[in-house]
């Protein structure tokens, strides 16, 4: 009775680590000030754990659900960032 209880407590931290933390809805309008934030989005999709298709856009520490439409503008936003950094760092 008793080895039954550790076995369940490593079930329950093994299900809380391994869980998707999905979007479920997503936002077609985000203020240009967060998204010149986002430092990196990763594509979510409908095919696998998850029920539909996102963006999750990674801002400092919050994470943010945008619909896929966005991934465009992220990327030209995430290059020129890049480049202006890059330009700042060799002016030193």
């Amino acid at each position: 009775r008793n080895s039954i209880l550790p076995s369940i407590f490593l079930c329950i931290i093994f299900i809380n680590c391994v869980t998707p933390k999905c979007c479920v809805e997503t936002t077609k309008k985000f203020p240009l000030e967060i998204l010149l934030k986002v430092t990196k989005y990763d594509v979510q999709t409908s095919h696998g754990v998850c029920a539909i298709d996102a963006l999750v856009l990674h801002a400092k520490d919050k994470r943010y659900c945008a619909t896929p439409k966005l991934e465009r503008v992220l990327q030209i936003l995430l290059k020129l960032k890049t480049r202006h950094s890059m330009k700042n760092t060799s002016a030193v």
